[in-house]
């Protein structure tokens, strides 16, 4: 008898314990949309983009970061306030998940129900204001150009199997005779110091490693600082890249032209690759 008393009260005090979990409304959130914005100052090129994340606040408060496409669960119910930033992987590794500072949120009142699912379709576009500087290989004046070292050379190409943009994109093969790259813009630009925000943007299809690096000088100075590693894959798909040129540029300032490097060396003898550019834009305010 006692034996059931204790074990009665111990069901008792586990139940009495156990706290019931608040009903929900789900926010389901696709996937970013890239507009054109018709009040653009500049030329912003293609709406290629990877905006694979989301910032997200609702009526003020920060909710958390998500990756595209993400269900959400929010506590409470009835018409809400949501602000979007989008985010980025930065520099293409994995848990740099920064907000991408070039684009303007996505705000929208929507009205939520305990239980249900309300579907949000965000959109964005770069600020009106923004700078390019963008190679899409559509002028046969490419400023993207081989060193003279370079044994391999960069061309222009449009076979339809790879063209997604435009009518041309930037094609580099590498092989035993023309093993290595080495080539950089010809943008003759000054960019932004003292930590004002700077990325290079890209698209690019590869099956031998690439690396990017910026290249800095002035009258009495030259500096090559190798950055970012781009890696192959027997994937032929094209990627979307976000580079953050900020550190690199600010820890230059005697710099009067700042310009991106690309170098490839073929990864294994006897190979046949190649390297795909498209859509190189470097964005700054």
């Amino acid at each position: 008898m006692k034996r059931t008393l204790a074990v009665g009260l111990f069901m008792f005090l586990a139940f009495a314990c156990v706290k019931e979990q608040p009903k929900v409304s789900w926010l389901y959130i696709e996937k970013w949309e890239l507009l054109q914005n018709p009040l653009a100052q500049n030329d912003q090129g293609e709406m290629s983009h990877n905006f694979n994340q989301v910032f997200l606040n609702m009526d003020g408060k920060v909710i958390g970061a998500f990756e595209l496409p993400a269900k959400v669960p929010i506590i409470g119910e009835g018409t809400k306030e949501f602000v979007l930033l989008p985010g980025v992987i930065q520099n293409g590794i994995n848990d740099r998940k920064v907000r991408y500072p070039f684009v303007e949120p996505y705000t929208v009142s929507m009205e939520l129900k305990l239980e249900d699912t309300v579907k949000m379709f965000p959109t964005t576009r770069y600020y009106s204001d923004i700078q390019f500087l963008i190679e899409d290989f559509e002028n046969p004046a490419v400023s993207l150009i081989k060193d003279e070292s370079s044994a391999a050379n960069i061309v222009r190409d449009n076979n339809s199997e790879y063209l997604k943009w435009g009518n041309f994109y930037g094609r580099i093969d590498l092989n035993d005779q023309d093993s290595i790259f080495l080539g950089y813009t010809n943008f003759g630009v000054s960019l932004p110091k003292q930590g004002r925000e700077v990325f290079m943007e890209l698209d690019f299809m590869n099956t031998n490693t690439l690396a990017t690096s910026v290249i800095s000088y002035s009258a009495t100075t030259f500096h090559d600082d190798i950055h970012v590693q781009l890696n192959p894959r027997e994937e032929k798909v094209w990627r979307h890249i976000y580079i953050d040129l900020k550190e690199i540029v600010s820890n230059r300032p005697q710099a009067t032209v700042n310009e991106q490097g690309f170098i490839a060396i073929l990864d294994e003898a006897g190979a046949s690759n190649f390297i795909l550019l498209d859509n190189i834009k470097i964005i700054y305010r």
